[in-house]
């Protein structure tokens, strides 16, 4: 695949991401013509446990899997060996033995369970109610996350709030204005500087990007 990411080009078969990063908008993939592709999201803990790297080291735009993860050319090689309709069921059988035999983590659960709260409110919590919920001063949270996940709360929360407008989008909200109102933004036009700002893209400019993985649903209206 190639990967487009803080003004680089580089190609890869596999590649390990991390969480996005204030500046720095989201990677840009493109892959090969008709080329098999498997894609996982995985939570902060279980990048932590699989790799044993500190998540703010893990860089957003990726790092070569081989580099972190010296098994996963070996699982490609086997997915390959198999019908696609058992891939998914494979990758998840094969990742879960890897999660059973590696340490536990290391990550500090003061960032940790703000992270989980930030992802269940979808980004509509604040900073100051983080920060009640970890019982630290929001100044000492900041620091925490920051330390621990390369981001802040406020930051984590933008790209909550934006994950939420994609999804929403993705199951054929009505228009972005009831999409904006949905996932939290002030406005649309909250939503497109976001858009702006964390995917250097527009709205519409995403969804037809990933028109392929939207097919048969119902797109939003400008």
């Amino acid at each position: 695949m190639e990967i487009r990411y803080d003004g680089h080009v580089r190609h890869t078969r596999a590649v390990v991401a991390g969480l996005m990063r204030p500046g720095t908008a989201t990677p840009s993939l493109t892959l090969r013509p008709h080329q098999p592709t498997v894609y996982v999201e995985l939570s902060p803990p279980a990048v932590h446990r699989l790799t044993e790297v500190p998540l703010g080291e893990v860089d957003a735009g990726g790092v070569d899997a081989d580099d972190l993860l010296p098994w996963v050319s070996r699982l490609c090689e086997e997915l390959a060996s198999h019908p696609a309709e058992r891939r998914e069921w494979l990758m998840r059988v094969r990742l879960l033995e890897r999660l059973e035999r590696a340490g536990r983590t290391t990550m500090s659960p003061d960032a940790l369970e703000p992270l989980k709260i930030i992802a269940a409110s979808g980004g509509r919590v604040s900073v100051e109610e983080l920060a009640r919920h970890a019982h630290l001063s929001p100044r000492h949270l900041r620091h925490v996350m920051r330390r621990a996940l390369g981001i802040g709360p406020k930051f984590a929360s933008r790209v909550a709030r934006l994950a939420t407008a994609v999804r929403r989008a993705g199951d054929g909200a009505g228009s972005w204005a009831q999409i904006a109102a949905e996932s939290g933004y002030h406005d649309q036009s909250h939503l497109v500087r976001d858009f702006n700002d964390l995917m250097r893209t527009t709205p519409s400019g995403w969804l037809t990007e990933e028109r392929r993985n939207l097919q048969g649903r119902r797109r939003p209206s400008l």
